[in-house]
């Protein structure tokens, strides 16, 4: 389970028209903002706030122009854009607070190195329950991060700082996860490396406590351009420019987007819903309030336990840990599943649908077709392999969530099974 850190301002040092200048106007009675981004629809992914003093919208990654359309409940603001630029605008709400704003291209497409074909191939290994590759910040020394399909932002620990990520703190980010509402420091124009692909102008967030067993978090976006492989057989990531030919036994299934992160169906029994893809948490399946409501879950499961997932504030989001006899994805099914049920509490809900974690994505092998929004999975050696059912599993939420451009969330939660059985009784 993740939840989304929102970035409201990225930082005084920017520079800003002058109040009277003649920016152009976006009207708005509401602060949720849509956004289309070329041919992405990214529903409610930015807030605009009069009390931050610049909003900036870091555009989706193009090597070409395009055209960026923002979208409040009464108005419409449309940017034609080339990648390197900026573009300074005014949401105005009410007709009397002004948000100054700015729309970014500046976050640019990976480069790769050498003249070397065919794949860019990326060791992975799996810990804590979380996918990890290697990789620099700024010519620091080899760092240890977690590659996040929940995150659609870059995030740094303190330890990547003593291994030499160099960063110039140049704003503030309002993170917005689980309990609450704090902001943390961030960073833009970083140097990423990762195998022979090379990424300039990348933001950064800072996270002052070391908060999990990795110097970092790399966000799926910084290969949203790309079609990612990952072959959990061979314990490898391979990054390929286009579709190479998928290989047998593959099933391709729609990955659309659920706000600025993307989601596929997950089939609990009969029932379906969309659950954003999440390779940095623990569990197997988060299943949110909504989803947990309209299809009366937990019901009749059989209860192992229960969670709770605590966030930057001082609320606490609790689930209950049940078995779920069956779970299929793209037309497999696995059985006697632990998932996650989230319950009414006082923090913020979890994304749309919930968050299927790497508990389940591991037993298969996955093509993400980024730009096609396509993904396809097929059963791994793992497939077969029971679920963990007892004693401690810390379940690590880290960045999953809707909003913009620079965009991750911290939460830590820990789930307690305690050693009970008990049926759950009928409706």
């Amino acid at each position: 389970m993740k939840l989304p850190l929102l970035v409201a301002c990225f930082g005084l040092s920017l520079s800003f028209a002058a109040a009277g200048d003649d920016l152009p106007v976006l009207r708005a009675h509401s602060r949720a903002i849509d956004i289309r981004d070329g041919d992405r629809f990214l529903k409610g992914v930015w807030s605009a706030d009069p009390s931050v003093a610049l909003d900036v919208y870091e555009a989706r990654r193009s090597v070409a122009g395009k055209r960026v359309t923002f979208i409040s409940d009464v108005d419409s603001l449309a940017f034609d854009v080339e990648p390197g630029g900026a573009y300074d605008f005014v949401v105005l709400l009410d007709g009397k607070d002004a948000c100054r704003s700015r729309l970014s291209t500046l976050t640019r497409v990976a480069e790769r190195r050498g003249a070397a074909a065919g794949p860019v191939e990326i060791p992975l290994s799996i810990r804590g329950g979380k996918l990890h590759l290697a990789g620099t910040f700024n010519d620091s020394q080899p760092l240890d991060l977690i590659f996040d399909t929940g995150a659609d932002t870059h995030l740094l620990y303190p330890s990547a700082r003593e291994k030499g990520a160099e960063l110039r703190l140049d704003g503030n980010a309002t993170n917005r996860g689980t309990g609450g509402t704090t902001v943390r420091r961030i960073a833009g124009g970083n140097r990423l490396e990762i195998s022979d692909l090379r990424w300039r102008h990348e933001p950064i967030i800072l996270v002052e406590k070391q908060a999990d067993d990795a110097d970092g978090i790399v966000g799926y976006s910084a290969f949203e351009d790309r079609v990612v492989e990952l072959d959990f057989d061979r314990m490898v990531m391979r990054v390929h420019d286009a579709l190479p030919p998928v290989a047998a036994g593959f099933v391709r299934v729609p990955m659309p987007d659920a706000g600025s992160l993307t989601a596929v169906e997950v089939r609990l029994g009969g029932e379906g819903g969309l659950f954003v893809l999440d390779t940095a948490g623990t569990g197997a399946l988060m299943v949110n309030r909504a989803f947990a409501g309209a299809h009366g879950l937990p019901g009749a499961l059989r209860v192992l336990g229960s969670s709770s997932s605590r966030g930057v504030g001082s609320g606490v989001v609790r689930n209950s840990l049940v078995l779920a006899p069956e779970l299929s994805l793209a037309g497999a099914t696995l059985r006697d599943v632990p998932i996650d049920v989230e319950l009414p509490g006082d923090g913020e809900a979890a994304p749309p649908g919930g968050a299927l974690c790497m508990e389940v994505l591991q037993r298969f092998d996955a093509i993400f077709d980024y730009p096609d929004r396509a993904a396809y999975f097929r059963p791994n050696a793992r497939f077969g392999e029971a679920f963990p059912s007892r004693g401690m599993r810390r379940a690590g939420i880290a960045a999953i969530g809707v909003g913009i451009g620079v965009l991750a969330l911290l939460v830590i939660a820990v789930v307690r099974r305690k050693n009970r059985r008990r049926v759950w009784p009928r409706a």
